[in-house]
């Protein structure tokens, strides 16, 4: 198996959307040790469990799945991985909040900290119910070898044809996974979470999702409606939007990164010309690429790094998703061009998180609910940023590799519901923008769009959103929630110095 399989298309192809919903988010820890068991007349066995980062017991289980819709009694089956995390107290034994993770192909319950932090007023009367999507976490993970960070750093993109090479590691992997994607789709996916809401006896679910997880929930919605109460969508992902779109969402989160510094006497004055010193790196590493040593960023230790335009790109791309990491940017850039690139390296790492990912969910998602309903015009807007033309360039690689089947025409079209939905955005999502959202609603006769102007991507994460999810919950209405405390400054200081690098560095880890 070729080493460079998956992280030639993560790194430098950019085929991976990576709308993660959780991944990139620091967690606080949940300590309820003592919480009450779940006690649902359940039909599948459940053991007690522990998830990273959650000190208390959870509950977890499975079952298994056909394969293929309508093959109940077919030999083919998947086991689906799902996990409780019990209500501090269970006023509501028969109503669980179901979360939805992102990616496309991440594990929701490698996520269960995260979930249990932005849910935590939610969960205080009901349970929060976790299921791997069939192809990810333990749920049949679909993935392919990947380079380690150190092969990472020292690959040059730039003497290689990415485009062959994303063909060629997608045969591999396609070798190597022997699927058939068409039953790994949103569309394949939602009747597991019916069969685990079933199987445990909740009567009604409350829905929360987060990134490519809001997808994954309205086709929940669209396929069993009268199992929802109500539906959080954070970050949200229409079914008629293309991950292409991405490129332009994070070209103007950039754009709105370097105003605000502008904007700032502090950042004006110690980076007068922020937005040029990018301009000059990226020119630079366009022309050569820059051939270094730096020090690994968890072990320390001397290792090559061959800096690439791409390097560059992925590099900012992931710094927008956060507002510590965004603070640190023109510092990064401007000790880059200085021959200093640790700054830059620290942001790098963050491209490390796409090894978690389950490659045949994403590619799924991709290639059977993406790639086949592009047009002229929507190519046509993707080029016009450098990471989304090369975003599908690659995509159009390797999807003509796994011929996956398209999902239904009408997958496309909006989500006509009464169900009462709250949408949550980030002014400054890097991925998801606003725009996105209100999409999404479009037949939504009984939604509310909240957007909190200074948050990035998922706004439960570093907002007052966990209490407005939980009180939205509980009133089974978004009309009347108050929204002031989204409003509240979430930027930070722009870092002008060593010292508040490695403190940042400190922070993140």
């Amino acid at each position: 198996m070729n080493k460079h399989v998956l992280s030639r298309i993560y790194q430098a192809s950019a085929v991976l959307p990576l709308l993660l919903s959780t991944s990139l988010l620091a967690a606080d820890k949940v300590n309820a040790a003592n919480s009450p068991i779940n006690t649902l007349p359940a039909k599948v066995q459940l053991t007690p469990c522990y998830a990273t980062n959650l000190p208390e017991r959870l509950l977890c289980g499975s079952l298994q799945q056909p394969l293929a819709k309508g093959t109940e009694s077919a030999k083919e089956t998947i086991s689906i991985h799902f996990a409780i995390i019990p209500a501090i107290k269970p006023l509501y034994p028969t109503e669980a909040v179901l979360a939805f993770a992102g990616g496309p192909g991440q594990s929701a319950f490698d996520a269960a900290a995260v979930f249990a932090n932005a849910l935590r007023y939610a969960r205080e009367s009901r349970d929060i119910l976790l299921v791997d999507q069939r192809g990810t976490g333990k749920s049949g993970l679909l993935q392919c070898a990947g380079m380690d960070l150190v092969t990472q750093f020292a690959f040059d993109e730039s003497t290689e044809d990415m485009l062959a090479l994303a063909k060629t590691d997608t045969e591999a992997c396609q070798q190597q996974l022997q699927v058939d994607l068409s039953h790994y789709t949103t569309v394949a996916a939602a009747s597991d979470f019916e069969a685990v809401r079933l199987a445990l006896g909740y009567q009604k679910l409350h829905l929360y999702g987060g990134s490519y997880g809001t997808r994954m929930a309205q086709e929940y919605m669209r396929q069993y409606p009268d199992a929802v109460v109500t539906a959080t969508l954070d970050g949200v992902v229409p079914f008629s939007q293309s991950f292409g779109a991405l490129g332009a969402a994070s070209d103007a989160s950039l754009d709105a990164l370097y105003t605000y510094c502008e904007a700032s006497t502090v950042c004006n004055q110690r980076y007068p010309a922020a937005r040029q010193q990018l301009q000059q790196l990226s020119q630079q590493l366009l022309q050569a690429p820059i051939k270094t040593k730096v020090r690994h960023p968890r072990t320390f230790a001397l290792i090559d790094l061959t800096l690439t335009h791409a390097k560059l790109l992925q590099a900012i791309r992931f710094a927008l998703y956060s507002n510590s990491s965004r603070a640190l940017l023109p510092y990064a850039i401007e000790q880059a061009l200085n021959g200093e690139y640790s700054p830059l390296v620290g942001l790098m790492l963050s491209q490390d998180i796409a090894q978690d990912l389950s490659i045949g969910v994403n590619f799924a998602v991709v290639c059977a609910e993406d790639v086949p309903f592009w047009t002229a015009a929507s190519r046509a807007e993707f080029t016009k940023s450098p990471l989304g033309r090369t975003w599908m360039e690659s995509a159009e690689a390797s999807c003509a590799v796994w011929q996956a089947s398209a999902v239904a025409a009408d997958f496309i079209k909006p989500l006509q519901t009464a169900t009462p939905v709250l949408l949550l955005s980030g002014g400054l999502d890097p991925v998801t923008p606003p725009s996105w959202a209100e999409l999404a609603m479009a037949k939504m006769s009984n939604a509310r769009h909240l957007i909190a102007p200074h948050a990035t991507h998922i706004v439960a994460s570093q907002s007052c959103a966990p209490k407005l999810i939980s009180q939205f919950i509980e009133k089974q209405s978004a009309s009347e929630l108050d929204s002031g405390c989204l409003e509240l400054e979430l930027r930070k200081p722009f870092i002008t110095n060593a010292n508040g690098a490695a403190q940042l560095t400190v922070d993140q880890e």
